[in-house]
């Protein structure tokens, strides 16, 4: 199985993880974020996303990070490394549940099937990011858009009511110039590789070419 992004969530949604939810929605209270709201995690609180896409991004930067995985723990990496400030834009409707960091530590620092629980997690976060950092380091600016294509196409499929065109999808999350994408995408379009509609990405109709 090849590890690019949508086989990695593929395994990721395999795992039993829902066991603990039950617990941490009995604690917690059930929040709902408007589709576009930026998420603002509470001093000693933590935020477990239910339903719905949420973006990541550096605070002093719009440069988009990546997504929020289901199910992970907002607000636990600022608790134990204060230093780092990341904001969370809701790309769709999203569905959260906030606990206390003493709720929190009940759950799953006291019940040892819990802690492999979170730590399965923690990891594929890990993962997560390590295959992002990988996808947005090529050696060319081509080589770093064709991936995101994929990952494009993946997310509409995932989260149908995601309304963040292709081009603003790849530009929020590289350095790469407006005119360079959508000369690159254009040119994709021209030559029947990929279909594209009000701005969103339809389809990848055949292999993309290597190199650009």
């Amino acid at each position: 199985m090849k590890a690019d992004f949508e086989n990695i969530h593929f395994c990721y949604q395999s795992l039993d993880l829902g066991d603990f939810v039950v617990d941490v929605c009995e604690k917690g209270e059930r929040l709902i974020f408007p589709d576009k709201e930026k998420i603002e995690p509470a001093p000693g609180f933590i935020y477990f996303p239910l339903e719905g896409s949420i973006a990541i991004s550096h605070a002093e930067s719009e440069l988009t990070i990546g997504n929020a995985i289901e199910l992970m723990p907002i607000g636990l990496m600022e608790r134990y490394c204060p230093q780092v400030d990341f904001e969370y834009k809701c790309m769709t409707p999203v569905e959260m549940v906030k606990i206390s960091w003493q709720d929190f530590d009940e759950i799953f620092y006291q019940n040892a099937e819990y802690m492999q629980v979170l730590s399965k997690i923690l990891i594929f976060m890990t993962i997560f990011s390590l295959e992002l950092h990988s996808e947005r380091k090529q050696l060319t600016s081509y080589q770093t858009i064709k991936p995101m294509l994929y990952r494009y196409l993946y997310r509409a499929k995932t989260f149908p009511n995601e309304s963040e065109g292709l081009a603003n999808f790849i530009i929020r999350r590289t350095k790469l110039s407006r005119t360079h994408v959508f000369r690159v995408l254009a040119d994709l379009k021209e030559g029947g590789y990929i279909s594209v509609k009000n701005g969103k990405l339809i389809s990848i109709n055949k292999i993309l070419p290597e190199d650009y």
